[in-house]
């Protein structure tokens, strides 16, 4: 996410331009990580799964103690709208933060601070579909046993500082063990493994996010009939493992090709991994048509967040 020129960008309910700062230095997710957030794609103007996105922002921060605030209804109708009439491709990113105030201890009665930014996608990895991405195991671990383990709060660094030392050893990304030794995530992603035809995927109680492409990929795996497990993988599982994707709502589907140096089945995209792309299209496909409405209306997405906040 940039906010370059030509990003659309409301802070607490108020349109503004991006590139001009419009946060107290004292914010708490500046200060403090204290917040929470979401990622979207807006596809031809629609936002995929905005309901799903919203539930999971709700109850993250119902988990941390932050109330969403009243006018992000607003917010929301507002955003999708502006997409809808330009029918943007875009990445929505949607940050709340506890608000404003010094000090450790939350502070009584501030308001928390909404932060909503649309950006053009950005451009999928040359060769990714054909080459795939390589991965490293991080030295770093996934506390699963965090309170805050499985939410999409603002605390990012371990998988800053993983991501940067997997592109240190020329790696494109990094694969995070949970503190048993379980494999439990990308650094911005969940991931799958297909052994033998049989697809896993890490549970929650690995620390994983529940994410929402993670959920959607689920169902188009079920109908497919391929069996999907979610019981813990130990990290030597990738040894015999025949393809390995990772899924996340900016990246879609990518496939990864080799961990640590030593390539997953025949080293390139597998079949799988395929047609969970080709499903995944479809799926994409199928929810902008259903959302084909007149100019500038309100999806139902909104209108059930709406009642929700």
């Amino acid at each position: 996410m940039t906010g370059r020129p030509g990003a659309l960008c409301w802070v607490n309910g108020l349109r503004v331009d991006p590139l001009r700062p419009a946060l107290s230095v004292t914010d708490r997710g500046l200060t403090l990580a204290d917040g929470c957030f979401e990622t979207m794609r807006a596809y031809a103007g629609v936002i995929f799964r905005l309901d799903a996105h919203m539930a999971r922002l709700a109850d993250g921060a119902t988990r941390l103690g932050i109330d969403v605030p009243a006018h992000l209804d607003a917010t929301i109708t507002d955003a999708t709208r502006a997409l809808s009439e330009r029918r943007l491709d875009a990445v929505v990113r949607l940050t709340v933060t506890r608000g404003t105030g010094a000090g450790l201890a939350p502070p009584p009665g501030v308001p928390p601070t909404t932060v909503l930014l649309v950006d053009p996608p950005p451009e999928a990895p040359p060769g990714l579909a054909t080459r795939g991405l390589s991965a490293r195991i991080a030295a770093g671990r996934r506390n699963e046993h965090s309170p805050t383990a499985g939410l999409k709060t603002l605390a990012y660094t371990d998988a800053v500082l993983a991501l940067r030392a997997a592109r240190a050893q020329g790696a494109d990304e990094a694969l995070l063990l949970d503190t048993a030794g379980h494999l439990s995530e990308g650094s911005a992603s969940n991931v799958f493994v297909v052994v033998r035809g049989v697809v896993h995927t890490p549970p929650l109680g690995c620390g994983a996010l529940p994410g929402i492409t993670r959920a959607a990929v689920k169902e188009i795996l079920a109908g497919l009939d391929l069996p999907v497990t979610d019981e813990p993988i130990p990290a030597r599982a990738l040894e015999s493992a025949d393809e390995v994707f990772l899924t996340s709502s900016v990246r879609e589907i990518a496939p990864v090709t080799a961990v640590d140096g030593r390539p997953i089945g025949s080293g390139r995209p597998g079949p799988l991994t395929q047609r969970v792309r080709d499903g995944y299209r479809a799926l994409v496909a199928a929810t902008v048509r259903d959302h084909e409405l007149p100019r500038g209306a309100p999806s139902a997405d909104v209108r059930r967040v709406a009642d929700r906040v």
